[in-house]
């Protein structure tokens, strides 16, 4: 389960700095959809371009973004093992 969350905090991270670095390829074309799909919490990136005043607000979106990532990456990993802990044990007698 670790590893599925810092494999999320690195999907996060990767598109934040694309994010930052290519704005408009992000944000206006179809890769906003992709990057939303393997990363869901990438819709916040909407909102704080609306109010990107402070670095602040940045940085904390991008804080949250990760670490929500990582939450569900890990949640997701959790939710397989467990089902297949289940399945694994029926075939037991």
């Amino acid at each position: 389960m670790s590893a599925t969350f810092v494999l999320g905090m690195v999907v996060a991270l990767v598109l934040i700095f694309l994010w930052r670095s290519h704005p408009a390829t992000i944000t206006q074309s179809g890769a906003y959809q992709l990057a939303v799909a393997i990363c869901p919490p990438f819709f916040l990136v909407g909102v704080v371009s609306a109010l990107a005043d402070s670095t602040l607000a940045v940085v904390l979106t991008g804080a949250t973004i990760v670490f929500a990532n990582g939450s569900l990456y890990a949640g997701v990993a959790a939710l397989v093992y467990w089902v297949w802990s289940i399945r694994g044990q029926r075939s037991i007698p």
